[in-house]
């Protein structure tokens, strides 16, 4: 019964040791193997910004402890908006370049996703705000000089006054203050058609209203010459032959392409006038008769007016004869409605009927030919490097014709720099095209447009090529820039590595600054870091001071971007020393005290020696004392005082072995336990020995005395 109970005690207290170290190694879990807390911090390289403007958003993931460079991506969120997720670099940062930001406040945050070894975390909110961005408005006109009563299309281009970004909205041409059509914008360009344009000259302004991302703007003024638009006179004589003192009607009729004359005209007989008719309706009537027998040869001349030139009809031929030439009065001029049949009267009651005709239009389908006209400019004539240019052509239609669809293709020489679909102008049958394109440096003189029709307008129209050109130069000009400087964290602690970026902001969409950008911190002889594809560059510095120090960068340009420089203030503080771990204090050692073995009995016989001491060290710091084996008659192995044994701090035992693994210290636990069972089933063993050898000894039959009288 007490072999079973060792035994369980000897299972109870293997069992209890592994639970204790088991226990002492899940903290080590969370130790040696932890995920190491970060930080995330979250600059811009440009704070306001206007919209459209490269902005640079860099997170800078910082471990809490160690030194090792985090791994992951980070996500740049607006609100509930992903901006985009990029994988962390070699540095610890993760760079986004955006340009979509919309004007207004935006609160920007990096999310760190965190890896096997380091804990994600947010970064604090960031407040960039995004104003609006300046535009640019330029007037084209695409006939100059034009004619009254044409048709007229002006091409209205709207470019963001830096970076990029396309401005919708509308634009309104103004004559002098006065509006004469407006269009909506598609692709940043419009076409404003008007008719309305008296001869003269005219100075045109193109109006942009502006939208929620791009300011209001106004082109420069446009001069349009207006020429008058030709006339035709026609003189016709009812009757064709008249006696003398006979009533004859004189009838002009003035046309133009451009619409219905206005003014009036003058009936003459050679060099003697016969009287003056107003128009109405493009037609002036004179009635009158004639005294002298012959030939009369009689003319009308059309005075012309603001908008149309004058005119003279062909001279037409009346043969006057017989009669007294009596009863000639002074003559009457007679207003002639447009279109349909009137009547003139004569003293004598004659009624002369006059009927207009009309010219009926042919319904046949023409053969494809060219366009009317094809048109091309460029605006602006002269850009600096990086900026771009927007090329227009108008494909005009003959007016009875579908509008030309299909493409137009911008041709400098023999080379393509780029093509275009037409889209038809509203309210006509013409055609736009539009390209916004930035060139290379050099001249671009004579820039043409060739218009090629789809399969839709292949009836209509041929492929055809502008009659004029259009010229522009692009200059190498040392664009302006500014700099940012930023760093990772900001106040940051003595001795910790800080990141240094500093960036050139430049109003180019399609060129990066190169060269280098010069860092001076605190003082500090002056590093030189290449600028990368960004137009950023970075140093990392771990050796500043506590307090306020100045870091200062310089760029020195290159061809294509002018010098500049900044700096930002960084708050360097003292560390703040960890916080020590409380150990136990051990207790004053003494010198053992040897506890006396009590001596056998004189009547227990013992064959085998006395076992040899066994010290075990004491659980507690005050165990009780008790001889070890079964029975009180056996010997006793040596013992000490358990007061005089400094207690074990199994927290300081277990923190010295947190050098390994959490597994390698589970098995190092596994291992002890097992020598600490065999050792109590060794001592155990000792004792059963120790028992039986005593009870051996004690039932053995005591000798007999010699002489007893038993």
């Amino acid at each position: 019964m007490r072999g079973t109970r060792r035994r369980r005690l000897s299972w109870l207290l293997g069992a209890a040791l592994l639970a204790t170290g088991v226990a002492f190694a899940l903290p080590v879990v969370g130790g040696a193997d932890a995920v190491v807390g970060t930080t995330v911090t979250l600059t811009s390289s440009e704070n306001p910004t206007a919209f459209g403007e490269q902005l640079i958003l860099t997170a800078t993931v910082i471990p809490n402890s160690g030194t090792a460079v985090p791994d992951g991506s980070v996500s740049f969120e607006d609100a509930d908006t992903t901006l985009g997720t990029v994988a962390v670099g070699p540095t610890g940062q993760a760079t986004l370049v955006d340009a979509t930001l919309a004007v207004g406040t935006h609160p920007l945050v990096a999310q760190y996703s965190g890896s096997a070894a380091f804990g994600a975390s947010v970064s604090s909110a960031l407040e960039q705000d995004v104003s609006v961005q300046g535009s640019t408005t330029v007037l084209l006109p695409t006939v100059d000089p034009a004619t009254y009563g044409q048709t007229l299309l002006f091409v209205v281009s709207v470019a963001p006054a830096a970076g990029s970004g396309v401005p919708t909205g509308t634009v309104t041409v103004l004559d002098g203050t006065t509006p004469i059509g407006s269009a909506t914008l598609a692709g940043g360009t419009a076409a404003v058609v008007t008719a309305t344009l008296d001869a003269g000259c005219h100075s045109l302004t193109a109006a942009y209203a502006g939208d929620a991302n791009f300011s209001a703007s106004s082109s420069g003024a446009v001069v349009e010459q207006i020429d008058a638009a030709a006339t035709s006179t026609t003189l016709t004589v009812s009757p064709t032959s008249a006696s003398a003192g006979k009533r004859v009607t004189l009838t002009a009729s003035v046309a133009s392409p451009a619409g219905v004359p206005g003014g009036t005209v003058t009936f003459a007989d050679g060099a003697s006038t016969l009287g003056t008719a107003t128009l109405s309706g493009g037609t002036a009537e004179l009635v009158t008769c004639f005294s002298r027998h012959g030939a009369q040869t009689l003319t009308a001349a059309y005075a012309g007016s603001g908008d149309f030139t004058a005119s003279t009809s062909a001279p037409v031929t009346l043969q006057v004869s017989g009669g007294s030439g009596c009863g000639c009065g002074s003559t009457d001029a007679v207003l002639l409605p447009t279109g349909g049949t009137i009547a003139a009267a004569s003293r004598a009651g004659e009624r002369a009927p006059v009927t207009l005709a009309a010219f009926a239009a042919s319904s046949a389908t023409p053969a494809p030919a060219p366009p009317e006209l094809i048109t091309v400019a460029a605006t602006p004539a002269t850009v600096d490097e990086g900026q771009s240019v927007t090329l227009t052509s108008v494909v005009f239609s003959d007016g009875d014709d579908p509008f030309p669809s299909g493409t137009v293709a911008f041709v400098e020489g023999t080379r393509v720099l780029g093509s275009a679909p037409t889209v038809q102008v509203p309210n006509t049958t013409d055609a736009l095209a539009s390209l916004r394109i930035v060139l290379g440096s050099g001249s671009y003189p004579t820039i043409t447009a060739v218009y090629h029709p789809d399969a839709s307008a292949e009836t209509w129209y041929t492929s055809a090529t502008s009659s004029g050109s259009a010229a522009v130069t692009v200059q190498k000009v040392a664009a302006a820039t500014s700099m940012t400087v930023a760093t990772s964290l900001n106040p940051s602690p003595k001795g910790k590595a800080l990141i240094i970026t500093a960036t050139v902001n430049h109003p180019s969409s399609s060129l990066t600054p190169t060269g280098a950008i010069t860092f001076t911190v605190g003082g500090a002889k002056p590093v030189a870091v290449a600028v990368d594809s960004l137009g950023q560059a970075s140093l990392t510095v771990s050796s500043l001071t506590v307090g306020k120090q100045t870091i200062s960068a310089a760029y020195a340009g290159d061809g294509n971007f002018a010098a500049s420089s900044g700096s930002a203030v960084e708050t360097v503080t003292t560390p703040v020393p960890p916080t020590p771990t409380p150990t136990a204090t051990p207790r004053p050692t003494a010198s053992p005290t040897p506890v006396p073995t009590p001596s056998p009995s004189p009547k227990t016989v013992s064959s085998t020696p006395p076992a040899a001491p066994v010290i075990v060290p004491p659980v507690t710091a005050s165990p009780p004392s008790r001889p070890s084996g079964a029975s009180g008659s056996a010997p006793n192995p040596e013992q000490f005082d358990t007061s005089a044994v400094p207690p074990i701090d199994l927290i300081s035992l277990v923190s010295g072995i947190h050098m390994g693994s959490a597994p390698q210290i589970i098995v190092f636990l596994l291992m002890l336990n097992a020598l600490l069972i065999g050792a109590i089933a060794v001592i155990s063993r000792r004792g059963r020995n120790l028992t039986r050898r005593t009870l051996e000894c004690g039932n053995q039959p005591r000798e007999r005395v010699t002489g007893d009288p038993r």
